[in-house]
This record gives C-alpha cells, structure tokens and sequence, in this order.
C-alpha cells in the first residue's frame, strides 16, 4: 500500500540472521482514537479530468469495485529538522475518481487536496502507488484500462522564501494543474493483451533504479503482466512483458502477442493480491493466489523463483485445498538489519489466519521462506491489515457495523493475545429529553459537543436538509451551528399553519423537527465512519486509520486509560508486576481501577453530560464530580 524509496530497497535477508528480543516484563499498553477531523472544515478539492479514453471502450469503465484507501509517508517524516517532518498524504478511491489530500501535523498546507476524474475507467482498488526521490514524488495510479505517472516536484526543492511563511507552505499539489496528463510520458492505454485479466482486482507498481514506472498486472493463466514505460526525460514506448511460472519470460510489443503463447497453468493459480519489494538492481514480485500457494517472480531474472504453500501452515486445510481461495491478503515488511518478512493472511469461513515469514536466500540465489508465527482470529471480515518488522495491525468490520482494530507482535506475545484498540463508538442513536430541557439546546449539545459529529457529516446533512438550497458550506464550527440552528428553525416556523397552539405542541414540533435532523447527521456519520485501510509509518510510529469521510489518529493509552478500558476477563488476569516493581503500589493501583469501573457503571448519561460540559466550559471539573458523587450517595440511599 505504502512504497518509500529509502524503505523498498535493501538486501534480502540470510537465513541465520538472529532475532529481535522484547523489553522484559513489558506491558503491551492499548490504543485509543483520536478523530483528526472533528472541527476542520472539509477539504476543499480542486478537480481535474485526467483522461478521456474512446466511446468504444465506454462499457469496459463501467466496472464496480470496492472503494479504497491508502497513504503514503516521507523518509524523513521523522527527522526534526526535515522539510518534511510530521508530513504524509492519503487517498481514497471510489470508482472514476481518485482523492488525494497531502497533510501535515505542524503546518498549514495549502492547495494540498485534488480529486482527480477518470472519464469512462474505473480505478483499481489499492491502484495507486507513492514513491519519492531526492528531486520529485513520483504517483503511479492504475485503473482498468489505463496507466499514470504524475511527476510532482519534492518538498525539499519547493522550500524557498517566497512559499514559505511562518504557519504554512505549498502542498506538492500546488501546481497540478500544469500538468499535461495525456502526455504519452505519464499516460498509457493497458493494450488489449490475449490473457489479461479483464477485471483484475489487484495489482502494484513501482519505480525502477533508472527511473522506469512499471505496472504489475495478473494474468489469467497465474503469471504476472508487467507494463513497462520509459524514465520520464527518455524517449521510448511502452512495452509489456509476460512472468510466467515456467520461467520464460515473454516479450511483447504493445499491442501485438502471437496468437499462440498461451499458459499453462489453471485458473485457479490466478493472483489475489500482489506486492513488490526492490532490491538493489532487481524487483521481486509476490503473488498470493487462488491455489494458496505464493509465488515469488525476478524481474531482472524472467524467471519464477519460489513457489511456496501456504497451507502448509493452516491446521485445518482439507476445505480450503479443494476450494479457490478468496479473500486471502499479502503485505510486505523490509527490515534494514533482519531483511524481507511477508505477511499472508488467510481467510476461511468463520476464522481467519495471518502467517508471519521471512525470506531466505542462499549463496546460489536459492530462496526459501522461515516461517516465524501463525496468527489465529475469529473476526470474519477483514478489510486490511499492516505488517511492520515486529507486528500486525489488523482491521475488521464486523456485523454490528463495528470497528475492530488490533495489533500483535508476532514473535512475542502470550498465547496469541492481540491487544487492544479501543475505538471511538459512533453517537447514540435516540437522544433523551426530559421535560425540564430545551429539545434544541439538548440536540445542538450533542452535536456539537466535541468527539461525536465530524464536520463534514453536519454539512451533509444540512444540504440534504435544505432540499437544494444554496447555502456556503465553507463554514468555521460556530458558524455551522448558527447555520444548522437556522435551518431547523426555519422548516419548523414553515410547517405551523395554525396561528395559536399551546406550548407542548410547539415543544413536540420542535422535537420532531431536531430529531429528523439528527437522524439525518447520524446517517452520515456512520457512512463517513466507514474504515477503508490502516496506514503505519515506522518512522514516527504514527498509526492512522483511514476512513471514508475522514481520518482518525491511533495513539497509546496511558496505563491508568488501558486498564480502566480492558475487558473484564483480561483486567482478572492482568499481571500486577507489569503496573510496577512495588507490589504494594501494583495492588493499590489495581485496587483503584477496580473501584472506577464500579463507579462508571453507576453513572448515568446526565452526570456524564454534566460532566462533559463543565469542562467544556472551562469550569471546575472538581465541583461537578462533588454534584455527581452526591447524587450517587442520594440514589444509594
């Protein structure tokens, strides 16, 4: 998903590489979420139609895929003094149109969100690829009828005086609109090949050392097509080759293979999911396909390397051998000191397993995979998971509409134990008014209070709300409120059609009117709520999930946080020497946290708000915790 060019690049490790060790006596502390868009305005993107291919492939762009996410982080993000510290860019896909936004976390980025229209092509889901060099950030986008490379200027030769201020700085999307995007150099129709899949969904791309862009694509007979254009500054054509598992390697001009090259394999060694790691001179790519098995293909070499089964490693594996596999992911990890780890995910109904590998190589260029860990989950639907050199991060979605993240280190953990990520809950659904309360003060308390509706979601709904009327949406979060707060009003004073009515059916009016209104706001939530990926950057260890409408900060808890936030069944078995080396002190804090989960039951959802309130006004916490403990001791008694 990721492609950094300081991080794809390495030698492949050798098998007697030694291990990692972990921290004795260390504490896998919990996560928590951090929203990192509840009061930005929304972006405000600059759209642009990239290409527009010919009527006669009109129907071929018409193909549904899932929407996708992902991102992309500098190799000096985590340098201090570094033009681009703290700085990545994610994206989103959603069927012809691309969204990339570059962000920062200490500066202002201006003109840093584009969205990008495909006319009549559909992208790949996870078809967009990042990498950079000393001069340029190089994008690589896919879609089912056409290849990209944008060519953007790199932060380090955008830093002069003239577009720099104290707050702020050009995003590299600055200047976009200059460039040429039919321009053969960064734009390539996929030629209509004999074995190509039709509706592949997968793929990968990446940057050669002489600067060539190549495109992977799988093919119907279980081999990879690589579409190859020139370094950017070089005339050339575009050209594709065939990887096939027989290790010929066949040549091909755009647009012409000989009617008789045909593979030789069955459908069911057709690719799920591809991934490439460079090294040096060559770049190895990894398929994981229909047949369980992984494939590993040089590039530099034409040939098939390995052929690996991953059900080797599966316990239970008589259903899965007789059935094409579905489902499955692959990830790569590159590590400088133990090498390339792979990470495969398998899935199977009602269970789910991740197989942790390395590669190894040997002096005669022989590879093999160690395997290091199997993973068990119960969770059902994964929709994406990150490998790093000593952990999985793993993303659900389950039935209930959940979010579900969790991550491993996985050489040592207990007994499989993944920790956990606790997850902001999206807003209750009914919000309830006791007679002596305003209905509007109360709805537009919930909305507005922070943690529970992004911006973009009350927008939204305030468009829809307004049935088409033109309203600037480019509003700061006390202006949205007083927006909100006049659209309400205004269709609640033009449905009365009676002169007079008593005070309780105006009341029941107004509440009538704010309810559908939160309801409205509530629906979007939950559909930009949506989890697309996971983006981790191991230079920063910034964690960050990747959302439909907006993305949210994945931070550790404290230990007070990650006790109080465990299960039940995990604080009984949580070791007291790990909260400190003094047993007296581990008890009592213990002891306490047991204490505040007895008193959180207790309290209700007004001493909550109360609560909640006091501190958003900037008034003591501490007298309102007197106010709630006394009427906890009243209700008591």
């Amino acid at each position: 998903m990721t492609t950094a060019a300081g991080a794809c690049c390495g030698p492949v490790g050798l098998r007697g590489g030694g291990g990692k060790m972990a921290a004795a006596g260390a504490l896998e502390r919990g996560f928590v979420e951090l929203s990192g868009a509840e009061r930005e305005r929304p972006s405000h993107f600059r759209e642009f139609t990239v290409c527009s291919v010919g009527a006669a492939n009109t129907s071929a762009g018409t193909v549904k895929y899932s929407e996708s996410a992902g991102g992309f982080y500098y190799v000096e993000s985590g340098q201090l003094l570094s033009v681009t510290r703290n700085r990545f860019i994610h994206w989103k896909t959603s069927g012809d149109t691309l969204e990339l936004v570059e962000e920062s976390l200490d500066i202002n980025l201006l003109n840093n969100a584009i969205r990008l229209k495909f006319q009549n092509c559909s992208l790949l889901p996870g078809g967009l690829h990042v990498s950079e060099t000393p001069n340029h950030v190089i994008i690589l986008i896919l879609t089912n009828q056409t290849v990209h490379r944008l060519l953007l200027p790199h932060p380090s030769r955008m830093y002069r005086s003239e577009l720099v201020a104290e707050s702020q700085m050009q995003s590299i999307f600055t200047d976009i609109g200059k460039i040429d995007f039919r321009d053969p150099g960064s734009y390539q129709l996929i030629p209509a090949v004999p074995g190509l899949l039709p509706n592949c969904a997968t793929s990968t791309a990446w940057l050669s050392s002489n600067g060539e862009a190549l495109f992977a694509l799988p093919s119907a007979a279980g081999g990879i097509f690589v579409l190859k254009l020139p370094p950017y500054d070089v005339p050339g054509v575009a050209s594709v080759v065939e990887l096939k598992q027989s290790s010929v390697m066949q040549r091909l001009l755009v647009g012409w293979m000989p009617t008789a090259i045909r593979g030789d394999q069955g459908p069911s060694d057709r690719p799920l999911s591809l991934a490439v790691h460079c090294a040096e001179n060559d770049a190895f790519i990894f398929a994981l396909c229909q047949d369980h098995k992984l494939r590993m293909w040089s590039h530099k070499d034409q040939m098939c390397l390995m052929v690996a089964n991953i059900l080797e490693y599966v316990p239970v594996k008589k259903d899965l051998r007789l059935t094409a596999g579905t489902g499955h992911k692959l990830r790569l990890a590159f590590s400088p000191s133990m090498g390339l780890y792979l990470g495969v995910y398998m899935h199977a109904p009602k269970r789910g397993q991740f197989c942790i590998f390395q590669l190894v190589s040997t002096e005669n260029s022989h590879y093999s995979l160690d395997h290091i860990s199997s993973l068990f989950t119960s969770q059902e639907t994964l929709i994406d998971f990150a490998l790093t050199s000593t952990d999985v991060w793993a993303l659900w979605h389950d039935a209930e509409n959940h979010t579900v993240v969790k991550y491993i280190n996985f050489e040592h953990n207990v007994a499989g134990q993944w920790n956990p990520v606790f997850m902001q809950p999206l807003p209750e659904e009914e919000i309830i008014i006791r007679d002596d309360q305003d209905p509007r003060e109360m709805y537009l308390q919930s909305l507005f209070t922070p943690g529970r509706f992004i911006n973009a979601a009350l927008c939204k709904a305030l468009q829809i709300f307004c049935r088409g009327t033109e309203r600037n949406l480019d509003l700061s979060w006390s202006e949205l409120k007083k927006e909100v707060t006049l659209a309400v009003e205004n269709e609640l004073q033009g449905s009365v059609t009676e002169y007079e009515f008593s005070q309780q059916q105006f009341r029941s009016l107004q509440q009538e009117f704010w309810c559908k209104f939160y309801a409205c706001c509530l629906q979007y939530q939950e559909a930009l709520s949506h989890p697309l990926a996971l983006l981790l950057n191991p230079h920063t260890n910034m964690v960050c999930l990747l959302k439909k409408g907006y993305l949210s900060f994945l931070m550790p808890s404290s230990l007070v946080d990650h006790l109080y936030l465990l299960p039940d069944e995990n604080l009984l078995t949580e070791d007291e020497t790990t909260v400190s080396d003094d047993v007296d002190v581990a008890r009592d804090v213990m002891c306490l946290i047991k204490c505040l989960r007895l008193i959180g039951q207790s309290v209700s959802m007004d001493m909550s708000v109360m609560m909640e309130m006091s501190c958003f006004n900037l008034q003591s916490p501490e007298k309102a915790a007197e106010q709630i403990l006394e009427d906890l001791i009243t209700i008591d008694v």
